[in-house]
């Protein structure tokens, strides 16, 4: 193989990300997707605890928002590779924390980014509780959405915004 040969394949390879309109900065162990990057974190925390560890990583980074059915894919396909890497025997049969609440004296859902709701993929009728936090649901390989009580312990997805 030629060496101008071998940098040109290389430099399709490197723009292909850009072609597909994803970002090529995601940390690492992170994935690229549209609406930004996704983190995927096994450990099992309540989601106020799993919205302020997103927090912590960064300023534009919160519980996963999902904005269309082409990014749910994505976080769907993310979750299934992910946890069934995870293994080792361990039982991996939960759902996972996106950023959907409902707050304390409201009325309508919201996303932890502050973005607008205007895709939903509920599984069953949003539940009436006056406090509620959405989690991917497990059984339907992450493609929909249930409320549940927010002190549940549940894996979850961060993302960092675009």
């Amino acid at each position: 193989m030629s060496p101008t040969w071998a940098l040109r394949l290389l430099g399709c390879v490197m723009l292909l990300p850009a072609l597909r309109g994803e970002l090529d900065d995601c940390a690492p162990g992170w994935v690229p997707t549209r609406g930004g990057c996704l983190g995927y974190f096994p450990w099992e925390l309540s989601w106020s605890r799993a919205e302020s560890f997103c927090r912590r990583l960064g300023a534009r980074t919160h519980l996963a928002s999902v904005h269309s059915a082409a990014e749910l894919r994505e976080l769907g396909e993310l979750l299934s590779s992910s946890r069934g890497s995870a293994g080792s025997g361990e039982d991996v049969d939960d759902d996972v924390w996106i950023g959907l609440h409902r707050p304390l004296r409201s009325r309508g859902w919201q996303w932890s980014d502050g973005t607008a709701v205007a895709y939903r993929s509920w599984h069953r009728a949003a539940v009436p509780r006056r406090r509620a936090c959405a989690a991917l649901q497990d059984s339907s390989d992450f493609m929909t959405w249930d409320g549940k009580s927010c002190s549940d312990r549940k894996p979850f997805v961060c993302k960092t915004g675009s």
